[in-house]
Parts: C-alpha cells; structure tokens; sequence
C-alpha cells in the first residue's frame, strides 16, 4: 500500500491533471469551431473543475498528517510561511485560493455578478494553473521521473495550444464583427 507521502503525490498530481483538463476544455469552449459540442465541454470543464478541488482538498489535509514533511495549518493557509520550499508551497497556497474564488464565483455568485467582472475573474484560473504547475513541478519529488516530464511538458503545451486557439477564435471573431459593423454602416 501507499504511504502518506505517495498518496499526498497522487492527490496533487490528480489535482493538477484534473485542472488542467479544466482549464483546457474551459479554453476550447467558446472555440467556433467545436462550437456544436459546447454544452459537453461545458460539463467536462465543471466537472473535472470539482474533480480537482476533491484532489487538492485530500492533497491539503494529507499535508497536515504527513510524518515525513508535515505542514501546519499556517503552513498551507499563509503564503510564504511554510518551513519547506517556502516560495515554491507558496505558488501551491495561492493556487488554492485562487481555485477557490474561480469555483465559488462560477457556482454560486454566477447569477447575481456582472458578467464582465466574472469573465475577468474567471480568467484568473490560467496564472493559478501557471503557479500550480510550477509548484508540481519544482517542489515534486517525482519530478525526475521522465514519464512525469513528459506529461508536465504535453499538458503545459496543450494549455499553450488552447489558449492559443482561444485568443485566435476571440480576435476573429472580433475582426468579423468589425467587417460587419462597416458594412451595414455601408
């Protein structure tokens, strides 16, 4: 069986990949081209949204019970605290409350905010998933292993593909509604 600090390293590492797939699909979403399959990368976004948080709430508190590197409270709670890696559990710290406001305000304060400022609160997912990749992969101690590299360096070029994509999909459609706008002014 695992050990305390082997299931602390899948629950991050769970936590990471289901974020990642999050944030992905949460890119691909309003892309023109897979528009028809929105409402299914809609629930996939949520879904491995909630799936991560699981992971990163069982991440956190094996922290706290771990015999070999144990965290205090204050420790995961305050930034820049932690005795180990205290700049790199930082960038974890942040991530989570970063996470965290992304999550409450998509479920819970999504009818009653201003769509722009959710959209740019929203937005905020993409350096909380940067730090969260930095923490995994500077504080892991998995690191090392080169299936591990691999999948840090394929998931990190995807978000870059979608991301991409998205900026792409935004500034043409942009570019299509200005053509529009001067042709009907004609």
């Amino acid at each position: 069986m695992f050990n305390t600090w082997e299931w602390i390293r899948i629950c991050g590492f769970l936590a990471y990949f289901y974020f990642t797939v999050s944030v992905i699909f949460g890119l691909l979403r309003k892309t023109p081209s897979i528009k028809k399959q929105k409402n299914l990368l809609f629930h996939l976004h949520l879904n491995a949204g909630w799936m991560g948080l699981l992971a990163l709430v069982v991440h956190v508190l094996l922290l706290l019970i771990d015999q070999y590197q144990p965290y205090q409270v204050k420790e995961i709670l305050l930034p820049f605290s932690a005795q180990y890696q205290p700049l790199l559990s930082a960038f974890g710290t942040i991530s989570i409350y970063v996470f965290l406001v992304v999550i409450f305000t998509s479920d819970v304060l999504i009818g009653v905010m201003n769509r722009k400022v959710w959209k740019s609160i929203h937005f905020l997912v993409l350096p909380a998933w940067a730090l969260s990749f930095l923490h995994g992969v500077f504080i892991g101690t998995d690191t090392s292993n080169h299936l591990i590299q691999i999948f840090y360096i394929v998931t990190g070029s995807i978000i870059i593909i979608a991301g991409s994509i998205r900026v792409y999909g935004e500034y043409t459609k942009k570019s299509s509604q200005t053509v529009r706008t001067r042709r009907s002014r004609g």
